[in-house]
């Protein structure tokens, strides 16, 4: 039951600071790409990545509080698949299929990319 409590709570905080992510990129970007989302998703991944060396430091496995918390709340609730995907097949729909494909492997490998520079700067601060 804790941990249903850690993740919820962090996902509110998470899901907020998305949210306030979202306008503040909306207001800076112009065009049709969502960058909003994009900007949520490489950060949460970069941030989750800057984590993981810092778990394994204090021994903290994947169903403690802090990372119960921070990894599956907090940046679950920041980052989101959900919306990505909204945007995407909004963009197949309008017929920016080019748009659309730029989003996709823009979102994987900005991502991806993203988690691997947080755990390797993590690993340097924390390892």
């Amino acid at each position: 039951m804790k941990a249903i409590l850690f993740v919820g709570l962090g996902s509110a905080l998470g899901g907020s600071f998305r949210y306030l992510t979202v306008i503040w990129v909306d207001r800076k970007a112009t065009g049709d790409f969502p960058f909003s989302v994009l900007v949520a998703n490489v950060v949460g991944s970069f941030l989750i990545g800057l984590l993981l060396p810092l778990y394994s430091k204090f021994g903290w496995g994947k169903d403690e509080a802090v990372p119960l918390f921070l990894s599956f709340g907090l940046l679950g609730g920041y980052t989101t698949f959900s919306t990505f995907s909204l945007q995407t097949l909004k963009l197949l729909q309008g017929g920016y299929y080019g748009l659309a494909g730029l989003n996709a492997a823009g979102s994987f490998f900005a991502c991806l990319l993203a988690v691997f520079c947080g755990w390797k700067l993590g690993q340097l601060f924390w390892g």
